[in-house]
């Protein structure tokens, strides 16, 4: 899986643009969202094919800023307050997170600023296929 970064224009219609380019390229969306300033959007979403992800969107003029492989952690979910376990163990080791959203299996994706030792520390919260 891949996070893909695109900025959009803060205007009405910049998402649904980019979600029918991806669409209509045979591109599934598995979680993710858009967090906007007053100048731009920015897109984070969950896909599976990144480089046609990059591809198509370039294509049709989008600014896609990052491809990258996420950190994919599952909480257990049986207390409140999991995500602040998670978020307190990266903090505690000095380790920023950057993007976090969650995808269509309940699981939490991140960004961080130090992803190897995040992923060591955090090791307890792996997703099994990983």
């Amino acid at each position: 899986m891949y996070d893909i970064h695109v900025i959009l224009d803060n205007t009405p219609g910049s998402l649904a643009t980019l979600g029918r380019v991806l669409g209509i390229n045979g591109v599934g969306l598995e979680g993710g969202g858009v967090f906007t300033t007053p100048e731009v959007g920015h897109a984070h979403f969950l896909i599976e094919e990144g480089e046609k992800a990059c591809q198509v969107l370039t294509d049709a003029g989008f600014e896609v800023r990052n491809v990258s492989r996420p950190l994919i952690r599952k909480l257990p979910q049986k207390q409140p307050g999991e995500l602040g376990e998670i978020a307190q163990t990266l903090a505690l080791n000095g380790i920023n997170i950057l993007v976090q959203y969650s995808d269509h299996d309940n699981r939490l994706i991140l960004l961080t600023d130090d992803d190897i030792r995040a992923a060591e520390v955090t090791h307890q919260w792996a997703v099994p296929s990983e």
